[in-house]
Order: structure tokens, then C-alpha cells, then sequence
């Protein structure tokens, strides 16, 4: 059916919108090292500044990009990353980043006062992070708590600083970052106040960084399932797998989390070892984001002809004892993953750490894994041939064969359907 004007554009503002992207900017120390970035959102990877009509989203995507799409050891390392929260974000520990030790809470001045949010905060000390406070928010309440409670305290030397006021903060152990330093007069108040952590303009400008992929394109309703699923007081990880399988760009963000250095995994790209690796807290923190970042529905087209792929290549698999019908599927879902992404496979290979032999054999079809892989593509060419003669030329008839894809698109077909069901 051709598609309306009105679909037309829909799709059109859904590829625009899909181009959001993040910038950081560095935060020197003392010594002018660089020590931590904040993180900032950009709706679009060529935009200069931050054009924010919903806080929420704008942290959510931000954060997604950050910790699940690139991940942090990439893009930052060892280093620091102040990440900015408005109040709803604050009110959801499930959304709350992992890991705690390198990341530092900021709160996003929306007007509520933060002795509103001391419960939220306290929840935020508990788990690990550091936090870091606006100084006029912080004046503007119980500054005894609210300094002991906070780690940094960010100010503005152009603002003028209350030396009373600064002995508060330096009391409580808190370390004074200055920020929106332009010039070199700025950085010299700032180190006579004693500030430890500098940003500005006179450092560098906010630096974009470009998106990992080239859309994110999820699939809605298998995420609310996800969700569901997530908070039963029984979980059941197979049914977790045979959802995330339905969606690729979750499926791509959980193998990567998996191997991120975080969890120091090497190579393992099986989706069920990766959500026993992740454990279940992470896998709702992890889900939420990605969820409220979301934009699209994949291809359903595309998701159905790679899960038959997959599940076959794992039916074909299992006979061979040396062979893990994990990674078979694995394989096979990979596959079309470039299609399902709209990326390229070279740079979809170099982004995601699949074991060598999976690499390969998508990559070079070489290996047992390769083989079946190739058997399973070719066997579908060969069932979507009009041509019967045509179809016998291409591919001899096997029973085998047919029991294995006849098999995996019952199975495929039974996952999806059951999957759009309510409950």
C-alpha cells in the first residue's frame, strides 16, 4: 500500500528525529588536567548548543548514547562524567547509571528547591555517586545538609563569592568547581578561591561527539513486555532473550554492555551468558533508558526474516557438539543486523566485540559457523525463489534442511505472535 503524505512525514521527522547526539566538555583540575566532561545533550550531531523541550528524554537519550551505545570507558576512560538530571529522573532510581564510582550526579535547576529532593539525593549518596550541587541552589536551603551531602559544589566566579559562604562548603569537604571561566582573569579567581575543578570557555568548548550508529531504530511494544517482565518476582531470562532478540538495537546495546570493561568480559556473545552477566538491576536500568530514548519500530519484515535465519542456524547447530547453538544464533541474527541498523557490517564488527569465530564467519562466511551460516542464507534465497526450476538449481532439495527452516519459522512465528499478546 503506497504510502500518505501524512505517513511520509512521519517517517521523515522519525529519521530526523533519530539523529540526536551528545557533546561533552572537559573539566580541568588544578594543574589543568583533564579530569571529567560533562555530558550535554544535542538534538541534532551538527547542533552548537542544547535545545532541550523535555529534560527527561533529553537525559535519557544522552545517557543511552553515553554508557549503553558507546560506552564509558570509550568516551571517557578513567576520567569523570557529570551527568545533569532533572527532578522526574531523580524520583526513578531504576534509571540511575551504571557504573557509580566514575559518574557524578548533577541536578538540574528546574526551580525545585533541594530540600524538596534531600530523600532523592540521600537514595544517590547511598548508591555510590558522587553528586554535585549548584551553589545558589544550595544557598537557597539548608546549606549545613546540603553541603555535607554534596561532593562538589559548581559556582560562578562572576557572581562574586562569599568567602563566609565558601568556608560552608570547604567544611563539609566539598570541592569547589568554577564554571563558565572565559578568561585567564576568570581561572586566577577561581584558584584564589580555592576552587580544585575548572570549566569554561577558556579550557575548551563543549566538542560533539558523533552518534555510534547510524539510526536507533527499537521496536515499542516488545520494550513494554520488557519492562513487565523485568519486575515479576520470578524473572524468567529465557523469555528476556527471546524478547530482546526481537529488538536489535537492545539486542546490540546488551552484547556490548556485556563486554564492556565494567564487567571485564572478554568476547562472550551468547544474549543469555550477557543477561546473566549483566544481572537483573542492570538489565531495568539498562531497559528503561533505551526505552525512553526510543524512536522508531523496526522493520518487522526484516526482524522476521533474521530471527528464522538465527533460529535456524541454531537448529543446524545442534547435533554438533563442538558447535554452541548460542553462538550459531548469534551468527545468524548478526547477519542482518547491518540491515536491521541501517549501518555497515565492518563498522557494526569493529563496534561490538563478538568472539573471533563469530566475527569471522560473518564476515568471510569461514569456520563451522560460517558454513551454516551460509546454508542458512542460502536456503532462504532459495524458498523465495518464484523460479522452481530455478530454486532446484540453486539449492538441491534436503530433508534436513527443510526440517530446519520449516522449524525456525514456526518457532519465529510462535515468539512473535506470542510476543504481541497482552498479559
Amino acid at each position: 500500500m503506497p504510502l500518505t503524505s501524512d505517513t511520509s512525514q512521519a517517517s521523515a521527522d522519525a529519521r530526523a528525529d533519530d539523529g540526536y547526539s551528545i557533546a561533552l566538555q572537559p573539566i580541568c583540575d588544578a594543574d589543568f588536567q583533564h579530569v571529567g566532561d560533562e555530558l550535554l545533550y544535542r538534538a541534532s550531531a551538527s547542533d552548537a548548543q542544547a535545545a532541550v523541550s523535555d529534560p527527561l528524554l533529553a537525559t535519557a537519550r544522552a545517557s543511552s548514547m553515553a554508557i549503553y551505545e558507546i560506552g564509558l570507558d570509550k568516551l571517557i576512560g578513567d576520567r569523570l562524567l557529570f551527568l545533569k538530571v532533572s527532578r522526574e529522573w531523580l524520583e526513578r532510581p531504576e534509571l540511575l547509571p551504571f557504573p557509580a564510582n566514575n559518574v557524578v550526579i548533577e541536578v538540574l535547576d528546574d526551580g525545585t528547591p533541594l530540600d524538596d529532593l534531600a530523600g532523592a539525593l540521600a537514595l544517590i549518596k547511598q548508591r555510590g555517586y558522587r553528586l554535585a550541587l549548584d551553589a545558589s541552589a544550595v544557598l537557597q536551603g539548608d546549606v549545613e545538609t546540603l553541603s555535607r551531602m554534596a561532593d562538589i559544589i559548581k559556582l560562578r566566579v562572576d557572581e562574586g563569592i562569599d568567602s563566609a559562604q565558601l568556608e560552608i562548603f570547604r567544611d563539609a569537604g566539598c570541592q569547589l568547581l568554577a564554571q563558565r571561566l572565559e578568561t585567564r582573569d576568570d581561572v586566577e579567581a577561581a584558584g584564589k578561591a580555592g576552587c580544585a575543578l575548572l570549566q569554561g570557555f577558556f579550557f575548551a568548548q563543549p566538542s560533539n561527539v558523533a552518534p555510534p550508529t547510524a539510526n536507533r531504530r527499537s521496536n515499542p511494544s516488545i520494550q513494554i513486555k520488557l519492562i513487565r517482565e523485568l519486575y515479576r518476582e520470578m524473572v524468567n531470562i529465557d523469555r528476556l532473550a527471546d524478547m530482546i532478540a526481537q529488538d536489535p538495537h537492545l539486542y546490540l546495546i546488551v552484547i556490548k554492555r556485556a563486554n564492556s570493561s565494567y564487567y571485564a568480559q572478554t568476547g562472550g556473545s551468547s544474549l543469555r551468558r550477557s543477561l546473566h552477566v549483566l544481572g537483573i538491576n542492570e538489565l531495568r536500568t539498562l531497559v528503561a533508558t533505551v526505552m525512553l530514548a526510543q524512536n522508531g519500530p523496526v522493520s518487522r519484515l526484516t526482524l522476521k526474516h533474521a530471527l528464522t535465519r538465527a533460529t535456524m542456524c541454531k537448529r543446524l547447530a545442534e547435533p554438533f557438539s563442538r558447535l554452541d547453538p548460542e553462538d550459531a544464533f548469534t551468527t545468524g541474527l548478526f547477519s542482518l543486523m547491518d540491515n536491521m541498523l541501517g549501518v555497515d557490517m565492518a563498522d557494526l564488527l569493529a563496534e561490538v566485540e563478538l568472539n573471533a569465530t563469530i566475527s569471522t564467519a560473518i564476515s568471510a562466511g569461514s569456520g563451522q559457523l560460517g558454513a551454516i551460516l551460509t546454508i542458512a542464507r542460502d536456503y532462504q534465497a532459495f524458498v523465495a525463489l518464484d523460479d522452481v526450476e530455478q530454486a532446484r538449481q540453486a539449492i538441491p532439495p534436503n530433508a534436513q534442511l527443510r526440517a530446519a527452516y520449516l522449524g525456525a519459522v514456526q518457532e519465529t512465528q510462535a515468539l512473535m505472535s506470542s510476543l504481541q499478546e497482552d498479559g
